[in-house]
């Protein structure tokens, strides 16, 4: 997964140019690799961070929040719809889809949210969310607005980094690089503080027992 990671993030690098070029284009083209990406579980966050570095931090919010929703509605759909029982079938020995399988059913579009704030595969999780009772719309705007903090910090990683080196054409000033540094490592410590939170709150609706796949 890491090789195919490194050869994608290869290919962004050599092509930034032309998606910044296409414009508004550019930004739907990349936010449907993010979706092509996420199916085949490969992770996001580099992507993310190169989203920002090539449109900037709000051109690369619209990117990532496009490709990583639309990305997550395709899984869903198709785990629930079309894909249901092979992916059932890979998923029937996972102690972790059972015991995400088990709290979603007891806290709905709740749980969803708190698990979105975790470190879980997001391709895979989109998949076994689509096996789960939870309906399309709640688990769409669940995962919409609980990805954006996640979104926004990788993005305005690679926009700052862009400031940092000079590679944006402006030159930033040592206050600003010390900021900057700050601002990592704050962003950092934020998000592992939500992430263990969120995986006590996810703890506390542990099942008992195995719940049913079916």
């Amino acid at each position: 997964m890491a090789s195919i990671t490194e050869f994608f993030t290869h290919l962004l690098a050599q092509s930034q140019t032309t998606f910044q070029h296409l414009g508004p284009l550019g930004l739907l083209l990349y936010a449907a690799g993010i979706a092509v990406l996420q199916m085949v579980f490969v992770p996001l966050s580099p992507f993310g961070v190169a989203a920002g570095a090539m449109f900037g931090f709000w051109g690369g919010v619209i990117t990532i929040t496009i490709g990583t929703n639309v990305g997550a509605a395709i899984n869903f759909l198709l785990a629930r719809y079309i894909a249901r029982k092979s992916i059932s079938r890979r998923l029937e020995g996972n102690e972790r889809f059972r015991v995400i399988d088990a709290a979603v059913g007891r806290e709905g579009w709740k749980i969803i949210a708190l698990l979105r704030l975790c470190p879980l595969p997001f391709g895979l999780a989109n998949y076994c969310y689509g096996l789960t009772a939870i309906r399309f719309w709640p688990y769409f705007f669940a995962t919409f607005f609980a990805i954006i903090p996640a979104n926004c910090f990788f993005v305005w990683l690679g926009a700052s980094a862009q400031e940092f080196t000079g590679a944006s054409g402006h030159a930033a000033h040592p206050g600003e690089k010390i900021l900057l540094a700050v601002g990592l490592v704050a962003g950092f410590c934020a998000l592992s503080y939500v992430t263990r939170l969120a995986k006590a709150a996810v703890d506390n609706v542990r099942p008992s027992a195995p719940s049913p796949l079916e």
